[in-house]
């Protein structure tokens, strides 16, 4: 039996749903800063032994784009806009793939757990996932290895048997660190660096990566 984790922002979810928010609080072109600086902070609260949780690093970060005349307050507008944000729309097909083959698949996200899953019954999707899981509530995130081993430990197999899928070269590189196989859709990035290691399936969206690990499991 195989399952796989799959991770949320950017790769099942199309973070461009929030630019109305950067737009309404005058930073039309900071979202991609935001995020980065987002995930910066989280990943070195992990490397220092640390974590807090995504709302309270998202609401620092967005301050620092502009600490003069924004506060903490104003994130909120962003993380109002998470809870509206779409799947991408070869999402459900995919879930839907690994699913129809009984393979179970569990969302990993170093934001909210709860958003996740209530984005996922908007859309109809909460019946092909066996759960939502949070990186924040294993004291680190992703990619230090906890979040990883609590997946597995969840889907109730070793990480040898557990696909992670991600758009997020940094994410797989800490999955495949965890002892997990890899799958890579190139949302964003258009290469992997050559400072991670090479994922074990690629493919250009999540049918065509679900595809493959169905091959897997039945090979």
């Amino acid at each position: 039996m195989r399952g796989v984790l799959l991770d949320v922002n950017e790769t099942l979810l199309d973070l461009s749903g929030l630019q109305p928010a950067f737009d309404y609080l005058g930073l039309p072109n900071a979202l991609p800063l935001w995020f980065a600086r987002t995930l910066r902070d989280g990943f070195a609260l992990a490397a220092s032994g640390d974590c807090r949780p995504f709302a309270d690093v998202a609401r620092a970060a967005l301050v620092s784009l502009d600490p003069q005349r924004l506060t903490p307050a104003n994130a909120d507008v962003v993380l109002d806009a998470f809870t509206r944000l779409q799947p991408h729309p070869d999402v459900e097909p995919g879930l839907r793939m690994l699913a129809d083959a009984d393979i179970p698949a569990i969302t990993l996200t170093v934001g909210s757990a709860d958003t996740v899953a209530a984005i996922f019954d908007t859309h109809g999707l909460g019946d092909l996932v066996a759960g939502h899981l949070s990186a924040a509530d294993f004291g680190r995130w992703k990619p230090a290895p906890a979040p990883y081993l609590a997946g597995c430990l969840a889907l109730g197999l070793p990480p040898g048997d557990v696909t992670m899928v991600a758009a997020h070269a940094w994410d797989l590189h800490g999955a495949h660190r965890a002892g997990l196989r890899t799958a890579w859709i190139p949302r964003l990035e258009k290469q992997v660096p050559a400072i991670y290691s090479s994922p074990d399936i690629e493919g250009p969206d999540l049918p065509a990566v679900a595809a493959q690990i169905v091959g897997l499991s039945t090979s």
